[in-house]
């Protein structure tokens, strides 16, 4: 009799170990804006990067970090372009942004705009969302970040929802763009400016790796129960 429920209990914690395992993770959406992927103006000599992670159903963490050179700096009334969800943008109003924290001393919350295809960087394509500063910031310098926590009140939310390219239905002439940035006073304090774009997914430096599929910690403590129990039963067996 105890073997039989230990049997069973051992099946039970494989199958739901197992089950665990085979459901991965979201990964984290990572969009890094480089000097290659500028499509006008001139070139910055540093970078930008948009970090999306999941923070539950109807939430997104989104860390905005700028590794740009010394003397540049986001445009604020441009800085930031992003696509949304086409099978969602019902959502869009419904969309929230609240400045968590900052680094570097760049503590002035974005204001920032969602609408269906309403802007464009450069005239070049459409996106669905544009965070603007106040029009004296520097927004963005060698150093400074922000972490948003953006909450959909209407349904769900996850990192995958911006992984969209803009709509090129009404001009698109240097292809469509993942997300944007307007960077000023490129390279290094010079006299340019340039709009930069996360390039198309898959192409080294645009995205994060594939998802995640490793096993949850839970799982894996699961599991490993089940082994060391299924040995200690072997044991008793051999013993007797």
């Amino acid at each position: 009799m105890f073997k039989t429920k230990l049997t069973a209990t051992l099946a039970s914690a494989f199958a739901l170990a197992l089950g665990m395992a085979s459901v991965p993770a979201e990964a984290d959406l990572i969009f890094n804006f480089l000097p290659t992927n500028t499509f006008s103006g001139t070139a910055p000599a540093g970078t930008l990067t948009a970090d999306f992670s999941v923070v539950s159903a109807n939430q997104v963490q989104l860390v905005i970090t700028s590794s740009l050179a010394s003397g540049e700096n986001l445009d604020p009334g441009k800085a930031l372009y992003l696509n949304f969800n086409d099978a969602k943008v019902s959502d869009l109003p419904s969309l929230t942004f609240a400045l968590t924290a900052f680094a570097g001393g760049f503590s002035e919350a974005a204001v920032v705009m969602a609408q269906d295809d309403a802007f464009k960087p450069d005239g070049d394509g459409a996106t669905d969302i544009l965070f603007t500063y106040g029009s004296s910031t520097k927004a963005f310098t060698n150093g400074e970040s922000q972490t948003y926590l953006i909450t959909d009140t209407a349904g769900t939310l996850s990192p995958s929802d911006f992984d969209f390219p803009s709509d090129c239905g009404s001009g698109c002439g240097t292809g469509s763009h993942l997300a944007a940035i307007h960077v000023q006073n490129t390279p290094s304090g010079g006299s340019g400016s340039a709009f930069v774009g996360a390039c198309d997914a898959g192409l080294p430096g645009c995205t994060s790796g594939p998802p995640n599929d490793a096993p949850e910690p839970s799982a894996l403590a699961l599991l490993g129960g089940a082994l060391a129990a299924l040995g200690l039963t072997r044991r008793r067996r051999k013993s007797s």
